[in-house]
């Protein structure tokens, strides 16, 4: 495979986050030669920074197998003013939550922080272990856990992963902390600059119907017509008024795919708008 250069690889930290590792994980199996790996505060401002930077990679997670999309990366996705920024690759990782503190006693456990994901991924078990505490919302896993290391405060935890309890220096309280242990999560590269496609793939695309009865029954009809297999379907609100909808799709396939091609050329007189997010490769 060849090498494929960037300037900067930005993703959703600090070190230690899930996101992190989908970055590493990218640049092994996409052989990506980065100059600078750059962690941001959230998501908006990680995907905002490839607008002016022309030869940059993003990694940012997409879906979750328990709690579905990732609201705040399809949002600011769909609303990025560069169409030149496509999804380029995508992997999934496993997730394994544990809950960290600077104690070691589980029963002072009184405030629990995290990524939303996170605490919505173990929201059974903290009801049934810490049915009083405080759960509180942060950027990420691993900012949660840096934030508990800074207040040195035995009675508030943070839910992260080993990388984190390693990084900070932290006592594991619980382990396995999801409520389903098969949890995975996809993550997006996404840029401009592509690595080689060349095994399994998908394609994105975001697109608006037009308003009348049936109108998306129509647009799945061409997809099932030429027998593309739709894998995700979310809708979410236009933001130009209510009852008005973007649908995000992905589909098997590569959108150089005689049929994909001919599928989203007949899409045109059923939508008032389309436009393709990326055609990538799934990497393993």
């Amino acid at each position: 495979m060849s090498e494929l250069k960037a300037e900067n690889l930005y993703y959703l930290g600090p070190d230690g986050s899930n996101a992190h590792a989908a970055m590493q994980k990218f640049m092994q199996v996409c052989n990506i030669d980065v100059k600078n790996k750059i962690p941001c505060a959230n998501i908006k401002t990680a995907l905002s920074a490839l607008k002016n930077d022309l030869s940059s990679l993003c990694v940012l997670p997409i879906e979750n197998s328990i709690e579905g999309i990732v609201r705040e990366t399809i949002d600011n996705l769909l609303r990025l003013d560069d169409s030149l920024v496509k999804i380029q690759g995508e992997i999934s990782l496993p997730i394994n939550h544990l809950l960290l503190s600077t104690g070691n006693d589980v029963s002072k456990i009184n405030q629990i922080i995290s990524h939303p994901q996170a605490l919505a991924q173990c929201a059974n078990n903290l009801y049934n272990i810490f049915p009083n505490a405080e759960l509180k919302q942060v950027s990420s896993t691993s900012y949660a856990a840096s934030k508990i290391k800074e207040l040195q405060n035995p009675q508030i935890a943070a839910i992260a992963n080993e990388t984190c309890a390693k990084i900070f220096n932290l006592n594991i309280l619980k382990k396995d902390l999801n409520d389903e242990k098969d949890n995975k999560t996809r993550f997006y590269l996404l840029g401009r600059i592509s690595p080689n496609i060349c095994n399994e793939g998908k394609t994105a695309v975001v697109l608006s119907t037009k308003n009348k009865s049936g109108a998306l029954c129509d647009v799945l009809k061409i997809f099932a017509k030429h027998d593309i297999n739709l894998s995700y379907i979310d809708s979410r609100p236009s933001k130009k008024g209510l009852g008005e909808y973007l649908f995000f799709m992905e589909m098997e396939g590569f959108d150089t795919d005689i049929k994909i091609k001919t599928a989203l050329n007949e899409l045109n007189i059923y939508v008032n708008f389309l436009r393709v997010l990326g055609s990538f490769q799934v990497y393993k």
